[in-house]
């Protein structure tokens, strides 16, 4: 009978697990800290203590036991007390117990319990999978730009030289100079104007080219290609929900039925040591997974909802 399995899941819905006999563990929700001086991030989290004077029975424990082990009250009852009188006989002969995910206990010269709770452990669900987060200073001093000077460049300037005279043999040079310019750039005008056409035209025929071997080719793989057969490995779910167990298996069935009627995924999923039919909400891969819907189911009024693991199908 593994406890302390049980405690750690009953800390992460309770503020209070009483263990009969011995004391309780006590939550209480701490916000998320930031410490200035190593610039870390804590996420917020159940901070838990322990109180030896609160030891009467509150039947939490118990009852979770009973439901979980399948056992009688009486059974789960007498567990406990063997469980109590294994952590004293432990605290006695060598100084202290661990609790897994829990907490170490010790014995201070005063015949009183000393708990130091497991740090690491957040039993708050909202915080689920969050951790502390560190960062770094940011230098937030001005850093001086250098002044880049710009060199100017200067801008070269050209003189024209104006002819001193202006007889009518140069009038006439410059007429006759203006006439030869103008026609050649006529001339050359014409030239690059057909030779635009030509090149316009050969770019056609090349296209129309290209299209015709295109049309023509023809591709053919003679060899194809393998089939690739990939073997998924299956999903494994040994972590079941479980609605409740049944000794006539046409009765499990009738429950299966009503399940997926209010939309859950719900099956059966084998028989236990008792010859009894199981019937689950539905099964997981991840243990998490599952605690996380049994809180959610027995907050919808499906307190009789239990936990059971292993590959029962």
């Amino acid at each position: 009978m593994q406890l302390s399995s049980y405690i750690s899941e009953l800390l992460y819905r309770h503020e209070c697990v009483v263990i009969p006999g011995f004391g309780a563990f006590i939550t209480r929700r701490v916000p998320a800290q930031h410490f200035a001086t190593t610039h870390t991030l804590y996420p917020p989290k159940k901070g838990l203590s322990f109180n030896e004077q609160i030891q009467q029975n509150d039947g939490l424990l118990v009852n979770y036991i009973s439901t979980v082990e399948q056992i009688p009250y009486e059974d789960a009852m007498q567990g406990i007390r063997d469980y109590v009188r294994f952590l004293d006989q432990e605290i006695d002969e060598n100084g202290d117990i661990t609790i897994h995910k829990v907490g170490r206990f010790t014995r201070s010269s005063e015949n009183t319990l000393t708990f130091t709770p497991m740090y690491l452990v957040n039993y708050l669900p909202e915080a689920f999978g969050l951790t502390k987060q560190e960062s770094y200073a940011i230098n937030r001093t001005p850093v001086a730009q250098p002044i880049v000077e710009k060199e100017v460049e200067e801008t070269p300037v050209i003189q024209l030289e104006t002819p001193k005279t202006k007889s009518a043999a140069w009038v006439r040079v410059a007429a006759a100079v203006a006439i030869l310019v103008a026609g050649s750039y006529a001339g050359l005008d014409s030239y690059q104007t057909q030779a635009f056409k030509d090149g316009i035209a050969i770019e056609q025929m090349a296209d129309e080219q290209f299209k015709t071997k295109v049309q023509e080719a023809s591709f053919l793989i003679s060899t194809p290609l393998p089939s690739v057969t990939m073997e998924v490995a299956p999903i494994i779910k040994n972590f079941h929900v479980v609605a409740g167990a049944f000794r006539d298996p046409i009765n499990a069935d009738k429950k299966v039925a009503q399940l997926k009627e209010q939309g859950y995924a719900a099956e059966r999923i084998g028989v236990n040591k008792y010859g009894l039919h199981n019937v689950a909400f539905g099964s997981f891969v991840e243990r998490n997974d599952a605690i996380n819907e049994l809180y959610r189911l027995r907050k919808l009024g499906n307190e009789n909802a239990w936990l059971l693991s292993g590959n029962l199908k």
